[in-house]
């Protein structure tokens, strides 16, 4: 009995160590390391999402043209987008709106 009182003295002691206190440099610098891990990860985290917004813009441009992914034309498409700098506000308008009932019409697309 006399071990296992031993060992569990040994593991409080172990527990208890004194934690040796950092200089307020060091203190700053891990503060500015964990901030800069933190900067980054929410750069990451920036560019997945920009990325996933990309990938559903193309789905969404063959679905609207009732194509393939792999199979839309794209110049086609690049030249309409091009004029669209060249339409009026009321046509503007009349776009944003036939875009609009397209993206409710279509099943499972989260808004």
């Amino acid at each position: 009995m006399e071990k296992n009182e031993d060992t569990s003295l040994y593991k409080e002691d172990e527990t208890n160590k004194p934690k040796i206190k950092k200089s307020l440099k060091q203190q700053i610098a891990s503060a500015q390391l964990r901030l800069n891990r933190l900067q980054h990860k929410s750069k990451q985290e920036g560019k997945q999402m920009e990325t996933r917004q990309k990938i559903i813009l193309g789905a969404e441009v063959a679905k609207a043209v009732d194509s393939n992914v792999f199979d839309v034309d794209k110049e086609l498409i690049l030249g309409f987008l091009l004029d669209i700098t060249r339409l009026s506000d009321e046509e503007k308008i009349k776009y944003k709106k036939r875009g609009r009932a397209f993206l409710l019409e279509m099943k499972g697309r989260q808004v």
